[in-house]
């Protein structure tokens, strides 16, 4: 990498943090920290946490994890794409009003009103597993990505993993919830204008058409689709489109990231404009993240490349420091690490509220306002560390994808239900 890039990495990061610290808002007790004090009802606002669901749902992992899987095994897995109308009418036209109605002001509190004590303090367990889980790939992912970049030895995976994951937890004990969404909506624009200009820069460097471009991935296979009824196929049309529905649909109505940001919009209808920002949002990058991944298939299919990495996970960023102009890299990997550290303080500041409000007050006695507010600190650099040190092992479940499907089957389906 050139110094341009490197610079342009450090200035990026840097800028990120500052904006999040700059934006905290006022934290005078814990539902500030954790909630914004559900303040967040205009407009502009409603559209920012579209956007910060989106960026935190679709982080550092899918930036890596969908182009992979689609380089690797061609679009059956961009059918997520189906779900997400589907999605949406679930959530307007369902969940959205019933759980808004309530006046919760913490996720959980349906849970035990519904079902009693016992099953939410179950469900925050399991909730607890999924987003370390979930927080140690998302710290991994991001290290492969650097290491493939920048072409360092395997020995740098620790160093690595510990810089994004204290510095994400530093963040996160300062900026709380507000800090969060608004970092998180900047990085959704930039990860959606930096793949965008990826593809297009492959479109115009391969010197044939487009349609020469599909006929050969066409005959690579790129576009077969498998539809067994075999839930053993890997991939097959039923499976992803079953899996990625319930899977998606789980995330939006039963996520504590989703959940606390329609928390802070405060009412059903600025939710409702928040939901629609988000699956718009989230629709548009995952389709370009696919196409991506295709036209990485392309560009190595024309251009072979030797020292092209056998990891399917590190092809893309293999990529962006080989192939892409000095700038443009350094701008797509200070993406991809500001999209890890503002997903990161979203996940440690959820859990943080999970630990605090369904563990420590109800099995730890009362405490005040500003008691709460430190706790929920403490507790998020805890979390943080955490999920840091179990990050340099979960290379061994597999690749990006599997791993983060494996999580999400696990913890996410019960918790669903």
């Amino acid at each position: 990498m050139s110094p341009i890039d490197i610079t342009i990495i450090i200035v990026y990061l840097a800028a990120t943090l500052g904006i999040g610290i700059a934006y905290r808002g006022k934290q005078e007790n814990a539902e500030d920290f954790f909630t914004a004090g559900g303040g967040m009802k205009s407009h502009f606002q409603t559209i920012i946490v579209g956007f910060s669901i989106a960026a935190t749902l679709f982080s550092g992992i899918s930036f890596i994890m969908y182009p992979a899987t689609v380089f690797k095994t061609g679009i059956p897995v961009m059918l997520i794409l189906v779900s997400f109308p589907i999605g949406w009418v679930v959530l307007r036209y369902w969940f959205l009003p019933h759980f808004l109605s309530l006046g919760v002001k913490h996720p959980y509190d349906v849970i035990e009103r519904k079902f009693g004590p016992n099953v939410r303090t179950l469900n925050a367990v399991l909730y607890t597993g999924q987003r370390i889980g979930w927080m140690a790939i998302l710290i991994y992912a991001p290290t492969l990505a650097i290491i493939a970049a920048t072409g360092l030895s395997e020995k740098w995976t620790w160093p690595i993993i510990i810089m994004i994951g204290v510095g994400s937890t530093i963040y996160t004990a300062i900026g709380g919830i507000r800090g969060v969404i608004i970092t998180d909506a900047m990085q959704f624009v930039v990860i959606a204008l930096g793949i965008g200009m990826t593809v297009v820069f492959i479109l115009v460097k391969l010197p044939v058409s487009m349609g020469e471009i599909v006929g050969t991935l066409k005959t690579e296979g790129a576009f077969n689709l498998n539809f067994s009824w075999n839930p053993k196929v890997e991939l097959g049309v039923w499976g992803v489109l079953l899996g990625f529905t319930i899977g998606n649909i789980a995330n939006w109505a039963s996520d504590q990231m989703a959940l606390q940001r329609y928390l802070a919009n405060g009412d059903t209808k600025s939710a409702c404009k928040s939901t629609l920002s988000n699956l718009v949002g989230s629709f548009f990058v995952v389709l370009l993240l696919g196409c991506v991944g295709l036209s990485l298939a392309a560009w190595f299919n024309y251009n072979p490349d030797p020292n092209l990495p056998t990891e399917p996970d590190k092809v893309f960023p293999y990529f962006i420091s080989t192939y892409l102009p000095v700038g443009a890299s350094g701008l797509l990997l200070a993406a991809i690490l500001a999209a890890t550290i503002s997903s990161m303080t979203s996940g440690v500041n959820t859990l943080a509220s999970t630990i605090t409000f369904d563990f420590r007050l109800r099995y730890g006695g009362p405490l005040t306002p500003q008691e709460q507010l430190k706790f929920g600190r403490i507790t998020s650099v805890v979390v943080g560390i955490i999920s840091t040190v179990i990050a340099g092992i979960v290379g061994n479940l597999g690749t990006i994808f599997v791993m983060a499907q494996f999580i999400l089957g696990l913890f996410a389906g019960p918790i669903f239900v």
